[in-house]
């Protein structure tokens, strides 16, 4: 797992630092890569949009079946398996998109914030070893180091320990110390953990936002769907995963992991908005039916452009003749 997480949180970190050296604050650079990600997946959240518009238009018959072979789920099953068939759903088509594509984001994120020197800032693992090695026996951290995220607590700690960090050359020497001055949001060091953090850091506000805001979207979400949609798969239950996983991770991970999840959770909600303006069920399935209608009739205007059987036979008749001439 920690491979994944350095691979994609190297990944990430070009990004999470191209927006960071811009504005040189840590709530505003998360603010805007939360924004670039959601525009690169904006075809994948339409996608899943077109898909739940489907199995909005199938609920009904899917539900005629169900009562049809209320006492034979079997049969329901194999029926309403044909159904999904024939309509063209996958009613697992948005587990990736939901549940396994926002897990490999939070992956980046978090291996680009838990290890800001290796994977952000790109700097030799060699040299970063050195430096986090050392962080015990600073007499001024006595008492002040916990266990785990030791790069990060090298940032938040860089005043104190610059004068041991020989090991960096000045470019990377320069690129620490900016990091480190970046992470106060509105009096919160986003490089602390809630979990072990005093009431008095105001830590704690973190997770609740994430729970708030994760609790916002679900609830605009629902009504945005209303009772058109019947979530199918693995896809029913994880509004209510979604929000326990976050909100515990949130309490646990650095504050910046936290505030992404807050941010990304509003931004979730205005692309929510704009997707069900312009990719509402009801617009999608009336495109949908507009284009099946069509299509029959242009299948219908092909079987009756020839009325009377015999034309076949005269026209067939004329073809021979014409070929014999040659």
């Amino acid at each position: 797992m920690g491979f994944i997480f350095d691979f994609l949180g190297n990944i990430f970190g070009y990004v999470l630092w191209f927006f960071f050296d811009a504005v040189s604050n840590y709530a505003v650079a998360i603010t805007l890569f939360t924004i670039f990600i959601n525009l690169l997946m904006l075809p994948i959240a339409i996608k899943r949009q077109k898909n739940m518009a489907l199995n909005a238009r199938i609920n009904a018959k899917a539900q005629e079946l169900k009562k049809k072979y209320e006492k034979n789920p079997k049969k329901y099953t194999e029926e309403r398996a044909l159904l999904y068939e024939k309509e063209g759903v996958d009613p697992m088509a948005g587990c990736f998109s939901t549940m396994v594509l926002p897990l490999l984001l939070w992956s980046g994120i978090f291996g680009a914030i838990t290890k800001p020197l290796q994977n952000t800032l790109h700097i030799a693992r060699e040299k970063v070893s050195q430096a986090v090695s050392i962080l015990p026996n600073i007499p001024e951290l006595e008492g002040k180091i916990n266990s785990g995220y030791e790069q990060l607590q090298l940032v938040r700690h860089f005043g104190a320990v610059k004068e041991y960090l020989t090991m960096f050359n000045t470019d990377e020497f320069a690129d620490i110390e900016e990091y480190s001055y970046g992470f106060n949001f509105f009096g919160i060091n986003l490089l602390n953990r809630p979990s072990v953090s005093s009431f008095n850091e105001m830590l704690w506000v973190i997770p609740l936002l994430c729970l708030l805001g994760s609790l916002l979207a679900m609830y605009i979400n629902q009504k945005i769907m209303g009772t058109q949609i019947q979530m199918q798969g693995c896809t029913k239950f994880l509004p209510y995963v979604t929000i326990l996983f976050t909100t515990y991770l949130a309490y646990t991970v650095p504050g910046a992991v936290g505030l992404y999840w807050f941010i990304n959770a509003l931004i979730g909600i205005l692309q929510s908005l704009w997707l069900n303006k312009y990719y509402n069920i009801y617009t999608i399935n009336a495109k949908n039916e507009a284009a099946r209608i069509a299509l029959l009739e242009m299948q219908e205007a092909s079987v009756t452009c020839i009325k009377d059987p015999r034309e076949v036979k005269l026209i067939s008749g004329q073809s021979k003749m014409s070929s014999k001439s040659k």
